[in-house]
């Protein structure tokens, strides 16, 4: 009998368990780090994944274990088995299982923007495969099946499964909800058959709406700790991340050393290895250390509080002389994520108080400069409209602070990177507010990479 309570292992053939060490093989060879992972995190039995014919798919796990149908793995060629046993370490890496239960538990996912979407198990196991088979493709792990799970116009390696999540349901949402019907005689005698909720024969059951993108899944999520017969709370409260995150490090370093890390790869790793600290947190503290700020003054209270009986010091002097703030208006960059960073922007200088503010409205050239001495004028002038949509030239911008002779302490551009930059580097602080590429791809200045909202 099996030591894990709910399922019923097999014993592979001996054509499957040549086909089984060939696998490991190939993911030893292609996949040094994935290997590290699998072995010292996820490898289970005497054969390291749980071999059973309990779910109709090639695959699942519970994040922790991986287990396997053979009669549907072993049809697939070689490079396809190492695309989905890599696709199941991820998700155990990315820590996917106990995400789903938490969303699963609260009923509702919660966005930075304050955003809450309820929960829907299937749609967010599609987000989370669509963002899998994307950096496994282009990190050019194995080989992607056309029948599976893959769209770059919903997708890319660059995503999140959240995002993917909210992008799904604005693009395809759930059909409405049908209307009740007035209760009618007889309804409370069809309570006793078969459905207590709708009197007489319980209806079909509804079709589920198609959730938009092409192609079938080869995996199932399990909840944590189900494969051993635990409550899934027990298993998020035994998950221990920071082992995880030394074996992800080692693993990494592991590629590293063999020569074998794709640039997709390398990013994928940085981020689950970077500490996470909010965007908001960040350009706050970049931005205080360039410009510093004002100082105070206990003689005279602030007036915009003291009406309010409440006796703060006023500011007195500046933080900052000059400050300029770019926003890209191609159109690549969304008017909700403007909204957020400009009222991010406004509550951090409010608190560095320049001088002198200038905010250049750019996308292939200047549309418009509005200039205040009040940072709180920003979300005013937001309101104005950002010109633009057409394509993306940081030059303008950069000529512009020349042009006019200004001396700015520092530069803030919010954009996604994707445009013309300045031949040389200026002689002022620049800070760019990328909402796609990462630090290493602008040529100079510093980077905060901001969440793509979904629009």
């Amino acid at each position: 009998m099996s030591y894990l309570p709910t399922i019923n292992e097999v014993e592979l053939t001996k054509e499957q368990l040549s086909k089984w060490e060939d696998t490991r093989v190939a993911l030893s060879w292609n996949c040094p780090a994935f290997t590290h992972i699998f072995i010292n995190l996820c490898s289970h039995g005497k054969h390291g994944a749980i071999f059973t014919r309990d779910m109709p798919n090639a695959a699942a796990t519970d994040g922790v274990r991986i287990i396997i149908n053979p009669d549907v793995f072993f049809k697939y060629d070689l490079m396809e088995r190492l695309f989905i046993l890599t696709h199941e370490i991820l998700h155990c890496m990315f820590n996917h299982l106990i995400h789903l239960e938490k969303w699963r538990v609260t009923g509702q996912v919660v966005y930075p923007d304050g955003v809450k979407l309820p929960f829907d198990m299937n749609r967010m196991n599609v987000a989370l495969d669509l963002v899998i088979n994307a950096i496994l493709i282009n990190a050019k792990v194995g080989k992607f099946n056309k029948e599976w799970l893959y769209d770059t116009t919903i997708a890319t390696h660059m995503d999140v499964g959240i995002d993917i999540y909210r992008k799904l349901w604005q693009q395809f949402p759930p059909p409405p909800l049908p209307p009740k019907r007035p209760k009618r005689p007889g309804d409370e005698q069809g309570k006793q058959g078969n459905n207590p909720t709708s009197g007489g024969n319980a209806p079909a059951e509804e079709e589920e709406a198609p959730i938009g993108p092409k192609g079938k899944s080869f995996d199932e999520h399990k909840k944590p700790g189900e494969l051993e017969g635990k409550e899934p709370h027990q298993a998020v409260q035994e998950h221990n991340q920071a082992e995880w995150d030394t074996h992800i490090a080692a693993a990494a370093n592991l590629q590293r050393l063999q020569g074998k890390m794709p640039a997709g790869l390398e990013r994928m790793f940085q981020e689950m290895l970077t500490p996470k600290v909010d965007w908001r947190d960040k350009i706050k503290a970049l931005m205080v250390r360039k410009l510093g700020s004002g100082s105070y003054n206990w003689q005279k209270p602030d007036r915009r509080l003291i009406v309010r009986d409440i006796y703060t010091p006023s500011r007195s002097g500046y933080g900052a002389g000059t400050v300029v703030v770019g926003v890209d208006t191609s159109g690549s960059v969304s008017p909700k994520e403007v909204d957020i960073f400009m009222a991010e922007v406004s509550g951090i200088l409010e608190e560095v108080k320049p001088k002198e503010l200038h905010i250049c409205w750019c996308d292939s050239k200047l549309h418009r400069t509005d200039i205040c001495d009040n940072p709180g004028d920003l979300n005013e002038i937001r309101r104005k409209g950002a010109p633009g949509g057409g394509g993306t030239s940081f030059k303008p911008v950069f000529d512009y602070i020349e042009d006019n002779d200004l001396r700015p302490d520092a530069l803030v551009y919010l954009t996604d990177g994707c445009g013309d930059f300045p031949e040389r580097k200026p002689n002022y602080d620049v800070l760019w507010g990328s909402i796609l590429k990462t630090p290493e791809q602008y040529p100079f200045g510093e980077t905060v990479m901001i969440p793509k909202q979904a629009t």
